[in-house]
Order: structure tokens, then C-alpha cells, then sequence
């Protein structure tokens, strides 16, 4: 194995390749050994530079359990054919060991034909296969594994085995086990590289809890009681716990402990000290539980004057803000026994409001000044924020060239006896400085003019030393995309008279190229998934802005959970790659942790409609280390029971961003009258969908799919029945392309953005389907902050279906239906539309819909929304007329990370006889 010290040795340059330990040769290499060192004496020295006969003829790896062969050659410079090189060895050997894997590495060369073969004998670190708990009575299995060092499926380090036995003989301790014994053997598999552990353990008897020696009134805050063993983790835990209640009760700075155990009794001392009383006098328009907000005294744990008048100034902050300018702000403090008495005179004065800012001395509009600055007409007056509005105002002209500008004076005029005010900045501009001219030296790999294109500096251009700043900045990334990472810009200004010359003086260092890439902590992820988003490539330039792109992708697999992309050493030079020049290497180190690919959820919910429902997901995102992910659903609730098996490729003929997804999907579905509950219909529904998608931009998704259904209907209401195929069963096979676009902000609770689509369903006997016909169906939304707390959303959707061949009348399972919590609220269920002889909703081969609403948040995760909905179904494009069914409404929302739990009333504006007058809706998420 090559050692530092090995390297450091110095020998003649024949020599220094066969004296190192790293190489082990037979007699015919011996041999050749003795040739060379005569040939070293008898010949001139230039004929023979180090190692410069020595070519690679063939490499081996032996020994590699963990990765393939491909990815141990993909971490290591030397190829067959070239010349071995010992600095090049033992850069690859330090570039491997950042892998994590090994233990040790060691370099042979061979004779091989008429040069050598480099073998490479590799020992890795083994696995943890199994860990085997004996002996263990009263604490779990799961415990003990949380509390030992190794890890199921994770590296095992034999010389941490033994701090592993002692932290767990700390664990049994704290738990209160003082006799506890452990004792760790180990069981190799060299075949498999794996390691199993056997723990075995002797509790002894636990220290048992006979008595609590505490105050009275605050045992009943603690979780220990009598009987309990001598857990010191619980003990602490109660502590904490006792913390937290004597500050809820306002004790400044309570002391507890340190505890003691002996014979059986623990002794929690406790000594609560002074409690506090704040008192507020003079407070009218804040209460006094929003002035505590300011007051930090438990926080500090003391009393003081000064802090007394901090937070006297911070009560004044917060009256400022809202515009009494005259408050002021008092403290005192009184000590009692056990009492510390804070009491606080407030005059509140008289609220200001600003009702004109007026300028001096500018010679820009004064709108565009006051667009800059914090302070607003017609607002409460916060005079803390005059310094503010001053710096903004230089800030302003500085940046327009005016290096001498100043505000002189502020003057305030009241009016109405101090109920509004009008300020006057008095602003002196000097005169305007401008770039005359741009210079830019040291520049040798970047020409002069493509770097004079990202300045964005131009003569006549107002000075501003932050331009030039940016500018300096957005040179040293040009150059770094071209792999000067050590490439240096410094920016000298010289000003005269009214005029400044820039001179941007560039030293480029030398380029840099991407090495090699080590990843490392990927157990289950193979390398080739990791590598395939990878935007950084060995050879090309070194790149930051590329490491941060990767970075990002791999964070999108959502299989990491902690992801560092950091260089290494430099490995120095390299052969010439690019024309006329040689260029440093820079290798990398992608440092993974994997996250648990395996997910379960399960969820309960209410729907008007639904009535009780509930779902249960299983899923697994990793699949064979593919980041295929395969999942199980299954949905239940009164009228509906819906499984779900998926199965998702994300890269089809290993094209990027091109997944596969296939589901099956097995349903059972019951229309009923909300009413009533009688049952329209029921649907029997097996389907597989086939489908691929394609992200065209950050926002623009398209997708093909194809779905086989095959779908058995029964108890069918006589008036719903248009067709014969809505009566038995039927197989449906179609082709349905779509298109989105999404710039919503927020999927779950969009506050800006727009969402719309197209989707084209078209079924065919080509295809095999019992059915034929051609839908089309689009959708549009448009979500507007109009200020904080208060969003409009709009929607409009549409759609129509039309029947060919032998199919008069779409089947039932293809028709639109209306009406209900996400379409038109303040009908019932699928309600709208034409109805059959028994007044049943058979649904229709066209449909609109428009949806408006007011959103007002109301704080605390509660809002309102007012509505107003309108749609209609018809069976034909002959039918259509302008006629929609019109509502309007109220409805609650309670904010929750996956969408809001809503409550709505819908009334019908244009109800016709025999329908009620509203209806109530209960669901989750926004009806769009």
C-alpha cells in the first residue's frame, strides 16, 4: 500500500518504482529488475526518465464486493496504454479511499506481454447484516438498536466495536440498570463481505423508584412516579418539564437540582424564587396582553433599570408604529417577598397621521422619490422610520450618479393640533458624476468585448458604485464558466470633476477542468441514476453555477435527504487538452445521505356527498436502486371503494425527463341522490392506464396515455338509460394526449399564478373498443393577490363529446355530469343538466362552467370565501343556448398544509320549481 512516507523517499528515478512495498514481482520480474539497473549505469541517463517503460498492458481489480469493476476505473486516472506514473497511482489510490469504502488499497504490478499489468487488490469495509439482542427483558429490541452505534445495512468499523459495547453499557445505566453487562460478538461472511452482530446482554436489577421527595404543588407536573425505574433521561425530562410550568406561572428564575437518588428515594430541590407581575397603567389602545409581547424579563432571567428601559422603549416602538409619536413610556420597579412588581405608566398621546411628504432641492419627480421611501401619506406617521427614509433618499441619488448628495434637513409641519402631519425633505443633490470611460486590462482567455457585454456599463452612464460591483462580479462568473476559478477582478475608479474612468484590472489565474467525480454514501442508489443528473462532466470546464444545478436535481429525486457536492484536492496538471495550454484538474466529491424510500400514510376525512371516507397509501420510491417507485392506494368511503396499483419509470429508453407511468385501477361506484340515497347506478370499473409525460419547460407538462377500461353497470334507473351501453358491460379503449401549463406559486393554496389545459380522449374500434367517440375537454384559472389577506380566483371549463360509428349516445361512464362541491355549489351532486322520466340527471355530451371567489384570510389559519358559480349540461350542440345555472354563496376555510377543510353555502339565483333553495357543502381542498 502506498504510504505518504513512501512516496517522500528519494531515489534514483529507475529505482524508485521497484523499492516501493506497493509492488510484488515474480523471478522473471527480479530479473528484469537486474537488467534495468545495468542498463541504469552502463547508458546515458536521458535514455531512461522514471517509469517511462513501464506501459499498462492490462488492469485488475480484486476483491470488490460493493460497487462494479466500471466504477472503481471511473475513479482512477491510469487506462491500459498508458505510461505508469507514480504520482498519477498515488493520487488514485487517495481519490478511491474518498469513496468510503475501503480499507485498505494496495498496488501490484506484473509483467504482462511487453509491459506490466496493474493489479489493484482492494479490501472493503464489511456490511452489518444482522443485528441479533439477547437477554433483554425490560427494555425493547427497537431501543437498544436506536442506542447502538451500528446500523442494519451500514458500514462496520471493528475498531468502534468496542466504544459500541460501552455506549451501550452507558445506555442500560441511564435507564437505570447500574449492574447492566454487554457483550459483542461478531460473525464474518467473507463471501458476501457482511458482518453479523450479536449482542448479548445482562440487565441485573434495575434501581426502582420508592419515594419522590419534591413540593407539593409540583408533583403533579411530573410524568415519574413511585414504583418507576431510575431512568435519569425521565428524571431530566421532568425537570425540563418543571422549567417550563414555574415560567408559565411566572417565576423569574426558578432553580431545580440538582437531583439525588438514594435508597430508593429520589430528590428533586426545587427553589422557585421571585415571581413576576407586570402591570400596565394608562394603555388604552393596546391591550395589555399585546404589550407582554415586549416585555423580556423571564427571558433574561433578572430585573434590572436597564432592562426596565429597554422595554419601555420597545412599548414606544410598538405606539410609533401605529402613529402616537407622543407616547412615552415609564418603569418602576417594587420587590415584595417573593414578588417582583414591574409597573409601567404609558401617555399615549394623540395618533398622527402623515398627510403630505413634500420635497426640496430634487430635480426628479417627487412620485418617484416617494415610491422609494418606507414612510407613506395617509398612514400613521412611525417616526422611526424618518433615518430610513432619509438613507433611501441617498441611497436614490448615489445610484444616479450623485456622490454628493445629502438630505439637510427634515422639517415637520403639524396641522389639526398634532392630529396630522406634513414632512418636508430639504435634499441637496450636488452635482451628477458619469462614466467617461471603461477600461478593462489582464484580460488574455476572454476578449475585451464579450467581457464588455456582461458589464452592462456604459459611457454616460450614471456612476454608481454599486454598478460597479455588480459588474465586477458578473465578470469573475464569466470567467468561472470557463473554469478561471481563481481568476480575480479588481475595480479602480478615478473621479475627476463630474467624469470617472473605470479600470476593471483582471488576473486570470489558471483554468481549471472538472476530474474525476466520487459519490459516496449511496447504498441502495445505483451510480448510474446519480450520474444521469449530473450537469458537471469530467473534462469540461470547472463550472460553481454547475455544482449548484446538480445539487438541485438530485434533491428533485427525493431520495436524499442530505446532499454535499464539495472539490477535492487539486490533482495538479494534466496533458494538454485544450490548444496551447495545460489546465488543472479539480475533482469532486458528492457526499449522499439516502432518505427511507418507503413511505405509508393514512387519512380519514367528510364530504356531503362521500359522507365518511378514507384512504391508505403504501408506497416505495426506490425500486432496485432505480428510483422506480411502485405504490399501492386503496380509497373507501359510503358510495365509492377504489385501489390503486402504480408504478412509475422515471426515464423511458433512459431519456431524461420522458417517465413511464402504468396503473391498475379496480373502482366500484355508486350514484345516489344526496337526498334520498337511492341509487341512480353502479359502476364496476377495471382499468389499466399506460402513459408517458414530457416537462417542455419549467411550466409547460404534455403527456400521452393510453387506458383500457372495462366497465359493468347495473341497477340502472330506468330515466337514466340513453343507450344500450348503459346497461351491462362494455370495453373501453382509448388514447387520451394532453397539455398543462402551471405557474402557480402554490399547488395546494394558489395566492398568484394561472393553471389551464386540454385533454383529448378519443376511443376506437381500432383500438378494440366496444365504443367509439371523441371528447374534448379544457380548463383555465387565474389566481390574483390583490393585497395581503385578499385573493380573487377565476376558472373557466368546458368540454364536448360526440359519438361516431355505431355509438349514438355516449355511455354513461363517459357523459358530464354537474353540480356539487367543486363545480356548481348549491346543487346536489351531479344535478344539473337534462334529466331523465323519473327526474334522474343522465348527463349530456356538452358542458361550461365558470367559478369566481374572494378569498379573505381572517388570520390563524382561518378564512372566508365569497362565491359565485355558474354551469350547465346539454345534450347536444343544438341545445346549447346562453342559459347557465347561476349561484352564489358564503363559505369557511381552515388552512392546512395540504389545501383547506371547507365549509360552503351555495343559493341557486335562478332556481326553477321544485328545487330547493341552497345547498351545504363539506370538503377538503378548494372547489379549483
Amino acid at each position: 500500500m502506498i504510504t505518504d512516507e513512501q512516496t517522500q523517499m528519494d531515489t534514483s528515478p529507475i529505482l524508485r518504482l521497484f523499492i516501493s512495498p506497493c509492488f510484488h514481482f515474480t523471478v522473471s520480474a527480479v530479473l528484469i529488475l537486474i537488467m534495468l539497473v545495468l542498463s541504469y549505469f552502463l547508458m546515458p541517463a536521458p535514455a531512461f526518465a522514471a517509469d517511462s517503460e513501464l506501459v499498462i498492458k492490462a488492469i485488475e481489480i480484486q476483491g470488490l464486493t460493493r460497487i462494479k469493476k466500471e466504477e472503481f476505473k471511473n475513479m482512477i486516472n491510469l487506462h491500459v496504454g498508458d505510461i505508469l506514473d507514480r504520482d498519477i497511482l498515488k493520487t488514485d489510490i487517495k481519490r478511491a479511499f474518498k469513496k468510503g469504502i475501503f480499507l485498505d488499497i494496495e498496488a501490484v504490478a506484473e509483467p504482462y506481454k511487453d509491459g506490466i499489468k496493474l493489479k489493484y487488490i482492494v479490501d472493503e469495509l464489511p456490511v452489518v447484516k444482522h443485528i441479533v439482542i439477547e437477554g433483554n427483558s425490560r427494555i425493547s429490541k427497537r431501543q437498544i438498536k436506536k442506542a447502538f452505534i451500528f446500523r442494519k445495512d451500514e458500514d462496520f468499523k471493528e475498531d468502534l466495536l468496542d466504544g459500541g459495547r460501552i455506549l451501550l453499557q452507558h445506555f442500560y445505566f441511564i435507564r437505570g440498570f447500574p449492574d447492566a453487562k454487554v457483550k459483542i460478538g461478531i460473525e464474518k461472511d467473507k463471501a458476501s463481505n457482511k458482518v453479523n452482530i450479536n449482542i448479548q446482554i445482562r440487565e441485573g436489577e434495575p434501581l426502582v423508584i420508592k419515594s419522590i421527595n419534591i413540593l407539593p404543588e409540583a408533583g403533579n407536573h411530573i410524568k415519574l412516579s413511585e414504583g418507576d425505574f431510575f431512568d435519569m433521561g425521565r428524571v431530566q425530562n421532568d425537570i425540563e418539564r418543571l422549567k417550563r410550568y414555574y415560567r408559565k406561572q411566572k417565576y423569574i428564575n426558578p432553580v431545580i437540582g440538582n437531583y439525588e437518588f438514594k435508597d430508593g428515594e429520589l430528590t428533586i430541590p426545587i427553589t422557585p424564587g421571585p415571581r413576576l407581575e407586570v402591570v400596565f397603567k394608562g394603555n388604552a389602545i393596546f391591550g395589555s396582553k399585546k404589550l407582554l409581547k415586549e416585555v423580556t424579563f423571564l427571558d433574561d432571567k433578572e430585573v434590572t433599570g436597564e432592562l426596565v428601559q429597554d422595554v419601555a422603549y420597545r412599548i414606544e416602538r410598538l405606539y410609533q408604529k401605529k402613529g402616537y409619536n407622543y407616547i412615552q413610556v415609564s418603569g418602576g420597579i417594587e420587590k415584595e417577598e417573593n414578588l417582583i412588581r414591574v409597573i409601567f405608566f404609558i401617555f399615549e398621546g394623540k395618533k398622527t397621521t402623515l398627510r403630505e411628504i413634500k420635497f426640496e432641492g430634487i430635480n426628479i419627480s417627487p412620485e418617484a422619490v416617494k415610491a422609494i421611501i418606507p414612510l407613506r401619506e395617509h398612514k400613521p406617521f412611525d417616526r422611526g422610520l424618518l433615518n430610513a427614509s432619509r438613507e433611501s433618499i441617498i441611497g436614490f441619488y448615489n445610484a444616479l450618479g450623485y456622490l454628493e448628495a445629502d438630505v439637510k434637513e427634515i422639517k415637520e409641519d403639524f396641522l389639526r393640533d398634532g392630529g396630522e402631519l406634513s414632512i418636508t425633505f430639504i435634499v441637496h443633490h450636488g452635482p451628477q458624476t458619469k462614466v467617461k470611460k471603461v477600461n478593462i486590462t489582464g484580460n488574455m482567455a476572454v476578449s475585451t468585448s464579450e467581457i464588455k457585454k456582461v458589464l452592462q456599463i456604459n459611457p454616460e452612464d450614471p456612476f454608481n458604485e454599486i454598478d460597479i460591483g455588480d459588474a465586477r462580479y458578473r465578470i469573475l462568473s464569466l470567467y468561472s464558466k470557463i473554469g478561471y476559478i481563481n481568476a480575480e477582478v479588481e475595480a479602480e475608479n478615478i473621479l475627476d470633476n463630474g467624469s470617472a474612468a473605470v479600470t476593471f484590472k483582471i488576473t486570470e489565474g489558471e483554468p481549471f477542468d472538472f476530474g474525476k467525480i466520487i459519490i459516496r454514501g449511496n447504498e441502495k442508489t445505483r451510480d448510474k441514476i446519480i450520474r444521469r443528473e449530473f450537469l458537471i462532466e469530467e473534462g469540461k470546464p470547472y463550472h460553481y453555477e454547475a455544482l449548484f444545478l446538480t445539487r438541485q436535481h438530485l434533491y428533485k429525486l427525493g431520495l436524499f435527504t442530505d446532499i454535499s457536492i464539495k472539490p477535492l484536492e487539486s490533482s495538479g496538471l494534466k496533458r494538454p487538452v485544450r490548444e496551447k495550454e495545460k489546465t488543472h484538474i479539480q475533482d469532486i466529491l458528492v457526499d449522499l445521505k439516502e432518505g427511507n424510500p418507503g413511505a405509508v400514510e393514512l387519512g380519514v376525512g367528510y364530504g356531503d356527498y362521500e359522507k365518511l371516507r378514507g384512504f391508505f397509501d403504501m408506497s416505495y420510491s426506490n425500486l432496485g436502486g432505480y428510483n422506480r417507485r411502485i405504490g399501492l392506494r386503496a380509497e373507501l368511503s359510503s358510495i365509492e371503494s377504489r385501489y390503486l396499483l402504480n408504478f412509475r419509470e422515471p426515464w423511458l429508453f433512459n431519456k431524461p425527463s420522458l417517465p413511464l407511468n402504468v396503473s391498475l385501477v379496480k373502482e366500484n361506484i355508486k350514484s345516489v341522490n344526496i337526498d334520498t340515497r337511492e341509487i341512480r347506478y353502479k359502476v364496476d370499473k377495471l382499468s389499466l392506464l399506460v402513459g408517458v409525460e414530457k416537462e417542455l419547460t419549467s411550466r409547460l407538462k404534455a403527456s400521452l396515455n393510453y387506458e383500457y377500461t372495462i366497465v359493468k353497470t347495473t341497477d340502472v334507473e330506468p330515466g337514466v338509460v340513453l343507450s344500450k351501453e348503459d346497461i351491462g358491460t362494455l370495453g373501453i379503449s382509448s388514447i387520451y394526449p394532453s397539455l398543462f401549463y402551471d405557474s402557480r406559486d402554490n399547488p395546494f393554496n394558489p395566492a398568484s399564478g394561472y393553471f389551464g389545459g386540454i385533454v383529448l380522449k378519443f376511443a376506437s374500434r381500432a383500438f378494440l373498443s366496444e365504443t367509439e367517440f371523441v371528447k374534448v375537454v379544457f380548463q383555465n384559472a387565474w389566481y390574483s393577490r390583490i393585497k395581503k389577506g385578499l385573493i380573487f380566483a377565476f376558472a373557466i371549463k368546458g368540454g364536448i363529446a360526440h359519438g361516431f360509428g355505431d355509438t349514438v349516445e355516449l355511455p354513461i361512464v363517459e357523459r358530464f355530469f354537474l353540480g356539487g362541491r367543486t363545480t356548481v355549489r348549491g346543487y346536489d351532486h351531479d344535478a344539473l343538466g337534462p334529466k331523465g322520466a323519473d327526474d334522474s340527471p343522465t348527463g349530456g355530451n356538452i358542458f361550461a362552467l365558470a367559478n369566481g371567489e374572494l378569498r379573505i384570510s381572517l388570520g390563524r389559519g382561518f378564512g372566508m370565501v365569497t362565491f359565485i358559480d355558474g354551469g350547465n349540461i346539454w345534450k347536444k350542440i343544438s341545445e346549447v343556448n346562453s342559459v347557465l345555472r347561476y349561484t352564489t354563496g358564503l363559505g369557511l376555510r381552515y388552512i392546512t398544509p395540504v389545501g383547506p377543510v371547507r365549509l360552503d353555502y351555495g343559493h341557486k339565483l335562478n332556481r326553477e320549481g321544485g328545487e330547493s333553495a341552497g345547498e351545504i357543502h363539506f370538503s377538503f381542498g378548494h372547489a379549483f
